[in-house]
């Protein structure tokens, strides 16, 4: 009978050596990378480091969107935030109780986790990992094989199902031993830590707790949007997002469709913007002021806008100091 268990992978070099100590002990490992609206790379999730390193150590990995349920709880988690708008105890106990259904179905009797005693000040604490499964109802059940030497035994220690004397002892922020297991191992093309989490990033927060205060019901779309472009609040609460580059006006044209007004500059190249509300004559060339503030200014131009089949001349570029909007936050 194969011996089976379920590792966390976050595509970073600890949750993958965590999983091929386990797999050393003879046990087939199934990866589960949890993906959301704040992962960077959100509906790209096959090229993600995660991916390639399950890959690159022989094991089966599954992808699952935490979805709305998520977002609702990023909003209002019990435990708080870290630094930002990280709520990485209630995360954790949130995989944990989708990762014991996938344990259940398996019928694998242990949960694997690349955590480290003491390598982040939130999660990554005794106490922290008692409240984390005893929150998520899965005492006993999480053997974390790079600090388990410093922890009490798990069940399936206890039961003779994994070797102990086989486990590690690491603790604190040190990568050293990490990097050598890595080299013993042939492991590359992990992430950086918390590379792959917008919630740890203090520009992103600071856009999330605007779009927070402004929305009862925030969609995947609505967080997508938060990683793009230039944001501002106008009079009214409205929100206006203005393109960067040729790549951000692709995707801002593209979620337009999903509820939002779309005004492009007409017959010159500039920004496109997204508005975020109700549009009006005032507020339309307000955007239509600021398309033009963030172009290429040519003397004698005429400046259009375009807004659905509407096409109007907004006036003058908009003076950036002084006016009755606000930038949120700076560019990731």
């Amino acid at each position: 009978m194969t011996k089976k268990a379920v590792a966390l992978i976050s595509g970073g070099l600890d949750s993958v050596l965590a999983a091929k100590v386990v797999m050393e002990q003879g046990f087939k490992v199934v990866g589960l990378y949890f993906t959301s609206a704040f992962s960077k790379s959100y509906g790209n999730e096959q090229e993600t480091h995660a991916a390639r390193v399950s890959k690159a150590i022989g094991m089966e990995l599954r992808i699952t969107d935490m979805g709305q349920d998520y977002i609702d709880l990023v909003r209002n988690p019990v435990h708080g935030y870290g630094k930002n708008m990280n709520p990485c105890i209630d995360c954790k106990i949130f995989m944990f109780k989708r990762a014991k259904t996938v344990l259940h179905d398996l019928d694998a009797p242990f949960l694997i986790t690349g955590e480290v005693l003491g390598q982040r000040p939130m999660s990554q604490r005794r106490d922290s990992f008692h409240i984390i499964e005893r929150d998520a109802d899965m005492r006993g059940m999480v053997v974390r094989p790079l600090s388990a030497a410093l922890l009490p035994p798990t069940k399936a220690e206890q039961d003779g199902l994994i070797r102990r004397d086989t486990l590690l002892g690491i603790s604190g922020r040190s990568r050293t031993v990490q990097l050598q297991l890595a080299d013993r191992y042939g492991i590359r093309g992990y992430s950086t830590p918390a590379g792959g989490c917008l919630l740890t990033d203090k520009n992103f927060s600071d856009k999330l707790r605007d779009l927070f205060a402004d929305k009862k019901t925030v969609s995947s779309d609505d967080i997508r949007l938060l990683t793009l472009g230039r944001h501002f609040r106008i009079e009214g609460g409205n929100k206006i997002i203005l393109g960067r580059d040729n790549e951000e006006n692709r995707k801002l044209v593209e979620l337009s469709h999903h509820g939002y007004h779309l005004f492009m500059p007409q017959g010159f190249p500039g920004p496109v913007a997204l508005l975020s509300g109700t549009p009006s004559q005032d507020i339309n060339h307000t955007i239509g002021r600021l398309i033009i503030t963030y172009s290429k200014h040519v003397p004698g131009r005429t400046f259009l806008i375009r807004h659905g089949k509407d096409i109007f001349d907004p006036g003058e570029p908009l003076p950036i100091n002084g006016h009755s909007f606000r930038r949120i936050g700076a560019d990731n």
